[in-house]
């Protein structure tokens, strides 16, 4: 068994490949300006939308299982209570590598008393030990290809649920979960209007098959720890992983959450990749590293929820 030694080398030497292509689109065309980047005491984004920014909502909570490949999708919707609205708003979180629902609870709950739904899932196999997962799945069988597949189902069955406004439907990700919601959202421009990214493992593609010359190269299981052991399709499933440079396609508006600590995900080569968006807004909260918790976790709500307010 091989250690994956790169797996989490996001941070380090490789993610400097940024700084050298973040300038321009891979496209060759120039993408608009993106909203000037800022940080915990910088503007806020100005809300553009009708919706009530003081309302408060009662939360409904539902269990409601997807299904892809096979695998049945255990998920919870957060859906604000109203007697005058019956369609909302949704945001669909993607947990981060090795987590479960509960990664995209805090924030969902939030984001539903203010009057957007919200679902937060299991990725089938996406669970390290002693992260309840409730969907089916090997871990095993994980990769960023399958779990965007899963995503694309989720997406794919939420835009038939009856509380859901289809017209804004947005995809949150907190770290690999982020890369997941990237390659989603570019593979759905039309029916993603937008993208609330947590420190997003934008470049770990390259951080991992930067370990091997070629697919044939990646040993049959992988170790992530001392307890935590993928398939090699996770690894070579990435070789064939790149949104970096289909970043500047997106046509919808981004919000990109990144703590300044964070020692896994380089907060100076992911605010150099949001450029590359066509419509993004780069946060930075101080003192945050990878994940968000207390007062961190607060401001990454506030942001989260400025974002969805102006673009509902």
């Amino acid at each position: 068994m091989k250690k994956l030694i790169a797996l989490w080398m996001i941070g380090m030497a490789l993610l400097s490949l940024a700084a050298c292509s973040a300038k321009t689109p891979a496209t060759g065309t120039e993408a608009a300006a993106p909203t000037a980047a800022v940080t915990e005491n910088g503007t806020e984004a100005t809300a553009t939308g009708t919706r009530d920014r003081n309302a408060v909502y009662e939360v409904e909570t539902r269990e409601i299982w997807c299904e892809n490949n096979g695998n049945r999708i255990y998920g919870i919707a957060y859906i604000p209570v109203s007697k005058t609205e019956t369609a909302f708003p949704l945001v669909i979180h993607a947990h981060g590598m090795g987590s479960n629902h509960r990664a995209g609870v805090g924030f969902a709950e939030r984001y539903a008393e203010k009057g957007f739904a919200a679902y937060t899932f299991d990725f089938p196999g996406g669970s390290r030990p002693g992260n309840e997962n409730k969907s089916d799945g090997d871990p095993l069988k994980n990769s960023a290809v399958t779990e965007a597949s899963d995503l694309q189902a989720v997406l794919d069955t939420a835009l038939t649920w009856d509380f859901v406004d289809t017209r804004h439907v947005f995809l949150e990700g907190g770290s690999m979960g982020g890369l997941i919601a990237t390659m989603v959202g570019l593979d759905n421009p039309d029916r993603v209007k937008g993208m609330i990214l947590q420190y997003p493992a934008l470049y770990m593609p390259q951080a991992v098959t930067a370990n091997y010359k070629s697919k044939d190269e990646v040993p049959e299981t992988l170790s992530f720890g001392d307890d935590y052991t993928l398939g090699g399709v996770f690894a070579r499933d990435l070789f064939d992983v790149d949104v970096i440079s289909r970043l500047g396609d997106y046509p919808g508006k981004v919000t990109i959450i990144q703590g300044s600590e964070d020692n896994l995900v380089s907060a100076s080569s992911i605010e150099e990749a949001s450029h590359l968006f066509r419509n993004a807004e780069f946060h930075l909260i101080e003192g945050a590293g990878h994940g968000f918790d207390g007062e961190h976790q607060e401001k990454a709500v506030q942001y989260g929820l400025d974002f969805l307010f102006a673009n509902t």
